[in-house]
């Protein structure tokens, strides 16, 4: 079997799933954590060993390691978009890069493909045309549909109308979920339905930013020039409360959107079961991107990751200043956005390092036994526990997009042989 070098070399087995594409308040515990009652499989390292290891390079495809870099099973997937999702029979949804993408920004897919256990091809399709393209992350969903982020082109002339600023064509975000199968779209969002902008009372969409909470302000990074202003990279759909989480890289924030509503209450602020249609129900991370009071405690984000029901998994990229953290939070749903208060959730846990810094890509996992697992983009992949303590790396990731945890006896591992 190939073999990887790791920095710590352990026998026990770890399932990583590693993508490979493209701060807090001062009473923020950055040394201990709350969590629920976990399993304590570990080595006496504290390593979790209950876990096993995926790893994805855009070069080499996606693989199965182990914490000692053994190479257990393997997809040849190229080219790779950013992410894929490992379905409990073994199956493989995943993004790739379509030839000649029309629209190229950094995470860009067009393709999506689902490989079985077998390695056969059950089904694969393009999404891509000269003013569209998917890109970075897609769910692949208990109804058997898949959603996606989408960038869409919007000219000049009418991103002008909007009240954008600037005049060159921007490629703001949308989401659409679909049947893979049949290739119909079934709900859909559109960030340019749900603007606010106070540059231009002559224009569509204009009114007092901090007065509109949920609404997004177009202009807040107008100057981003080749258009991509928004440049969301991650999204998580709760099944459970139907609402869709998704990080906002150049706003530094994670949207939260009602997946209840059909597609024509998410063009508006009304119907669904939050009763704002498409407008956010929440959002947090930046209160600055909508002129809002409470602590910043995103500069650049990636990868939503809810578990336990009410926590989330973030990394920031640039918190720092040069260098990235893993924030945890405690979320309090039923949410509201209230103008002028402080809307921002507590941050209970925090890892930061200052040689941990990724300003492109990154995530962390939450393992069986409390560590985290996290995927620093360019090129190191962490294991600490809830004293932030260093409990392994490795180096031999070329540019780690995600981390993704299995429990060795996952369904999953079964249908793989492992």
């Amino acid at each position: 079997m190939k073999k990887l070098k790791s920095k710590f070399g352990y026998a026990s087995l770890l399932i990583l799933f590693l993508l490979v594409s493209s701060c807090s308040s001062d009473d923020v515990d950055t040394t201990s954590i709350t969590e629920d009652e976990t399993d304590t499989t570990e080595d006496s390292s504290g390593i979790d060993t209950n876990t096993y290891i995926m790893a994805i390079d855009p070069d080499d495809g996606v693989s199965i390691i182990n914490h000692d870099g053994d190479t257990l099973f393997e997809w040849d997937i190229d080219p790779l978009g950013d992410d894929a999702e490992l379905q409990s029979d073994g199956s493989l949804v995943a993004i790739q890069q379509t030839n000649n993408a029309r629209i190229t920004f950094g995470g860009y897919g067009g393709k999506f493909i689902k490989i079985n256990a077998d390695q056969t091809t059950d089904w694969e399709f393009t999404y891509s045309s000269d003013t569209y393209i998917s890109h970075h992350d897609v769910n692949y969903l208990s109804n058997g549909n898949i959603i996606f982020l989408v960038w869409e082109k919007i000219d000049s002339d009418d991103a002008i109308q909007m009240g954008f600023s600037e005049n060159f064509d921007i490629y703001p975000d949308a989401v659409v979920e679909m049947n893979p199968l049949t290739q119909e779209i079934v709900w859909e969002w559109h960030f340019t339905d749900h603007v606010v902008q106070d540059n231009d009372s002559t224009k569509d969409n204009y009114g007092v930013v901090v007065d509109n909470p949920n609404k997004i302000n177009i202009n807040y990074n107008s100057s981003q020039d080749d258009g991509d202003i928004t440049h969301a990279n991650g999204l998580t759909l709760d099944e459970t409360n139907d609402l869709l989480y998704i990080t906002i890289n150049y706003y530094s924030e994670v949207w939260v959107i009602d997946h209840s509503t059909t597609t024509e209450e998410a063009a508006t602020s009304d119907g669904g079961d939050y009763g704002l249609g498409g407008d956010l129900v929440y959002r947090f991370g930046n209160p600055l991107a909508y002129d809002n009071i409470g602590d910043v405690t995103l500069n650049r984000v990636h990868y939503p990751n809810l578990f336990d029901d009410d926590k989330m998994l973030v990394f920031a990229n640039n918190i720092y200043d040069g260098q990235s953290a893993v924030v945890e939070y405690q979320l309090s749903p039923p949410y509201q956005l209230v103008a002028g208060q402080d809307n921002e959730p507590a941050v209970i846990w925090e890892f930061t390092d200052p040689d941990l810094y990724s300003l492109t890509i990154g995530g962390a996992v939450r393992t069986s036994n409390g560590n985290t697992l996290i995927a620093e983009g360019s090129g190191t992949i962490w294991e600490v526990n809830a004293n932030g303590e260093v409990l392994w790396q490795t180096t031999d990731i070329n540019r780690p997009w995600r981390v993704y945890a299995f429990e060795v006896d996952d369904p999953a591992m079964t249908a793989l042989g492992l």
